[in-house]
């Protein structure tokens, strides 16, 4: 999984990382505040993601998005609470919310989720596994048929 040394990149930057470096030569969607990108993941390192679409740094990926779905273990770091910091306040309460929602449909707002990522900022889909700092959203029904979401990046959980 990476070293996770307590810093503010621990909640989001690093279990991203982790996500992406097990998807290196799959096709996905990688969206950020401003897009959604179709690329192939070419390596992932230093907390870069370097694609067939030019280098994405990871702490602005907000998700990335698979067909067919996600086939492999991504191995989530798991969920481990802060006392302090950034991840205290955004992305603790997100992740326990979400950890009351596993096996259920959500409909999901985030940074990021634009088309062909979600129908406007709104992603529906099956709360599937939560880590520290990632959701893995499955049965999406769009585009792409599951994500990995940073839960610091959501902005809105509605019960579906």
């Amino acid at each position: 999984m990476g070293a996770f040394d307590r810093t503010i990149c621990d909640c989001c930057v690093c279990p991203m990382q982790c996500v992406m470096q097990k998807l290196v030569t799959r096709d996905v969607g990688i969206a950020t505040a401003v897009s959604v990108t179709p690329v192939t993941i070419n390596s992932v390192e230093n907390f870069i993601a370097n694609t067939s679409q030019g280098s994405f740094p990871i702490c602005n990926v907000t998700a990335v998005g698979s067909i067919p779905p996600f086939d492999i273990d991504l191995n989530l770091k798991p969920v481990q609470k802060d006392i302090k910091g950034k991840c205290s306040c955004c992305e603790d309460p997100a992740t326990n919310e979400l950890q009351q929602l596993i096996g259920k449909e959500v409909d999901l707002e985030f940074i990021g989720g634009i088309a062909p990522f979600a129908d406007g900022n709104i992603v529906t889909g099956k709360v599937s596994q939560v880590g520290e700092g990632i959701l893995i959203l499955s049965d999406l029904g769009i585009t792409f048929s599951n994500a990995a979401i940073s839960t610091c990046q959501i902005t809105r959980i509605e019960l579906n």
